[in-house]
């Protein structure tokens, strides 16, 4: 990004203290929780035989990617042709979409896309997709990478019937322009389960598709090069049937509120620490037991009406944080004899990194109380 398009709190980079500095609402990454999240999950995939597949859409960066494909992860997984665009120019080859492209000007735009792409993978779970993917990859001049994508209980893409899987297998195989690389299966519905031994249980249990299936394609001579699936809430629990040769990782490295108190490893309840989070300023005091900010629903993913911000820094013990308006947020206090004063700032960790991250065009990325540097979000458009 040129100097200059950074936003109101660039001349702030590498200023010492800056960190307190920031102008609010303001998005920020602590870059050095960030790189411990990077690479411990990179040291447990390395000591659990399977590849980290970084998942694109949580966090939009080129920078963080970069960082993630350096600790050993493969090419990002994406959730639009937008994100997929981003990362094919930035130079990552290796991309995986995820979801289907279906419509003319988008298979268009994958064509031109997989023109200049390197092992470009998508995901196809119905045979007239897998003709128009052909299509588009003889338009190229190169081919397309396919996955079967199997449902396994999330109800969303995805084949249910197994004989239907190894059929779509066997088309790929034999629709000129396209390459078979594997499939893929991803159940995300019991990722924030906080106990581990029951998100291990469902874990285990949504897999068996997935063994089957991948069991057929090797009897049938169809062996898939990649079986992907899994995600942070179940990276200790994916790699155990053997069946997975690379885990969708996502959330892990910012995490969020979603995933906070989620007991991630039978042994090691949290290893991955809270990177992202919103400062806020206080901008009224006026009335006792709360306090308002300048963090609304505009500034933090409040979406799903269920989860929180957490509050990280700045406020008494026990008070909560709450979104009670397009712009602005409540901090009410435990003890209602409590303060803030005007212009204190409040630093929250929102309930999904990944909704609040695209209300934002600029992540400040600070080390200790320094502003180091500001990085866009590349692929902040979702068409």
């Amino acid at each position: 990004m040129e100097t200059g398009d950074r936003g109101p709190n660039e001349s702030l980079i590498g200023v010492p203290g800056s960190r307190h500095q920031l102008g609010t609402p303001s998005l920020v990454i602590d870059v050095d929780i960030m790189d411990a999240n990077i690479a411990e999950l990179a040291r447990h995939a390395a000591s659990h035989g399977y590849e980290v597949r970084p998942v694109g859409k949580i966090h939009k960066s080129v920078e963080i990617t970069r960082r993630q494909v350096e600790a050993g992860g493969r090419g990002p997984c994406c959730a639009t042709l937008a994100e997929v665009e981003v990362m094919v120019d930035a130079g990552f080859s290796d991309v995986m979409l995820f979801t289907s492209v279906v419509t003319a000007p988008k298979l268009d735009r994958l064509a031109e896309v997989n023109a200049r792409a390197e092992g470009l993978i998508v995901c196809a779970d119905h045979a007239a997709n897998v003709i128009q993917l052909g299509e588009a990859a003889r338009r190229s001049g190169r081919p397309i990478r396919v996955l079967v994508d199997l449902e396994t209980g999330s109800h969303r893409t995805g084949v249910a019937d197994e004989d239907e899987a190894v059929a779509l297998a066997r088309l790929i195989v034999d629709t000129e322009g396209l390459e078979y690389a594997g499939v893929q299966g991803y159940t995300g519905g019991h990722m924030n389960t906080v106990d581990f031994e029951a998100r291990r249980s469902r874990g285990l249990e949504v897999l068996e598709p997935v063994v089957r299936v991948t069991e057929r394609l090797r009897a049938e001579g169809l062996d898939p090069e990649i079986v992907s699936g899994g995600g942070t809430g179940t990276h200790d629990i994916d790699h155990e049937l053997g069946v997975f040769t690379e885990i969708q990782a996502g959330t892990y490295v910012l995490m969020d509120t979603n995933y906070y108190h989620v007991v991630q490893r039978r042994d090691e309840p949290s290893p991955f620490g809270p990177a992202l989070f919103v400062r806020t300023t206080v901008i009224s005091n006026t009335q006792p037991g709360f306090v308002i900010t300048d963090a609304g629903i505009k500034e933090v993913d409040v979406i799903f009406g269920i989860d929180k911000p957490a509050i990280l820094r700045g406020a008494p013990p026990g008070s909560i944080y709450e979104v009670v308006g397009d712009d602005m947020g409540k901090v009410t206090f435990a003890d209602p004899r409590d303060r803030l004063e005007i212009g204190d700032v409040v630093e929250i960790l929102p309930p999904h990194c990944y909704q609040t991250i695209v209300l934002y065009r600029y992540l400040h990325v600070v080390s200790g109380d320094t502003l180091v540097d500001i990085w866009p979000v590349d692929a902040y458009d979702n068409w």
